[in-house]
């Protein structure tokens, strides 16, 4: 099924995002971007992979926007002229160079310097160009083997949190179970000998949430959900907050200082957190949902007619644009415009 899988607004009037198929063979995406006002309202990049996040730096030539799709294979491209693409060394999974980590899933800008995280424990700064560097990853001292889905940025001082899910965690099968194991393999009776391995492994750690407040390193801060957190922001004041799968919300001061802000009957999977207008906005499955900074909540935003499967949201110039699976809308003085996306565009990634 083709989809929206990313998207990224610098302006109302000027966003990009991506859309096509998930397949592991012969992958693509297509990059619309609009220009609200451009001779050219709408522009396209043909890309031979998966795009799942899209940022944005700024051209230090002529201080326009330049957008920056990821693969979740670790391919930054940047969309300008003969679209420059850089690979992030050792990430995704059907690279010739993956070791295992995994997917990519999100990649972000403070002020040109570029952040990418995933799954594997994934973090990558970019230094310089094609120079990224691996920040933290499963095999750092006190970090779980995590999927990390948001960061939290600092303008200035980069990820201050990394949000996610920790994997599952099996326990092995004993010795007699292995020897059973074994005999079973020994006799030719493969699909035997998994279906007794999946049976004598046991859960150790259930998948359980992240989230990862920067210290001397990463300390992981103390929550008690299940689910996993899809996205995390700065407050004002310097707290960390997080959402998440099932209703989860949650504030953070430091690793020990956490609170539960779940309780006011959200059960549906919460995507985006932003600031918005003074007060916070979360945006989950069946609206966006308006807290004040206590989190004290106010209202709940319907998504406009037909976009029911939201993805994602960005706040620019105080207005909303919201990125749905199957189109793109703004929020314009609690008024959806939802932006028709011709049909020879949407074609593209047929």
């Amino acid at each position: 099924m083709i989809r929206i899988w990313a998207g990224h607004a610098v302006s109302p009037q000027q966003f990009a995002f991506s859309i096509g198929e998930l397949r592991d063979e012969d992958p693509q995406s297509i990059v619309l971007t609009y220009n609200e006002g451009n001779e050219m309202l709408w522009g396209f990049a043909e890309l031979p992979r998966t795009i799942k996040s899209i940022t944005s730096i700024i051209d230090s030539s002529d201080g326009k926007p330049v957008f920056v799709p990821m693969s979740n294979e670790g391919d930054v491209y940047f969309l300008i002229d003969d679209i420059p693409v850089e690979k992030i060394a050792g990430a995704g999974v059907l690279s010739d160079d993956s070791v295992g980590y995994g997917a990519l899933s999100r990649i972000a800008d403070d002020h040109g310097k570029l952040y990418a995280c995933g799954y594997g424990s994934q973090l990558y700064e970019r230094r310089q160009e094609d120079d990224w560097r691996r920040l933290c990853d499963f095999d750092l001292p006190g970090v779980e083997d995590c999927a990390f889905f948001g960061m939290a940025i600092k303008p200035g001082s980069g990820p201050v949190a990394l949000c996610g899910q920790k994997r599952v965690q099996y326990n092995d099968p004993t010795a007699a179970q292995q020897a059973e194991i074994d005999r079973a393999r020994a006799q030719g009776d493969a699909e035997g000998a998994e279906a007794l391995l999946e049976r004598f492994r046991t859960i150790r750690v259930p998948p359980s949430t992240a989230l990862y407040l920067r210290t001397d390193g990463w300390t992981e801060a103390v929550t008690d959900a299940r689910g996993g957190l899809n996205d995390c922001i700065v407050m004002s004041a310097g707290q960390v907050a997080a959402v998440g799968d099932h209703g989860f919300i949650v504030r953070a001061t430091g690793p020990s200082v956490t609170e539960d802000l779940s309780s006011i009957g959200l059960t549906e999977d919460l995507y985006t957190i932003r600031l918005w207008r003074g007060d916070v906005a979360i945006l989950g499955a069946g609206g966006i949902h308006v807290f004040d900074k206590a989190f004290a909540y106010r209202r709940t935003i319907g998504l406009p007619p037909e976009l029911n499967t939201p993805n994602k949201m960005d706040v620019v110039e105080g207005d909303i644009v919201l990125f749905d699976y199957s189109g793109v809308a703004i929020l314009k003085d609690d008024q959806w415009k939802r932006i028709p996306i011709p049909d020879d565009m949407w074609n593209l990634a047929n």
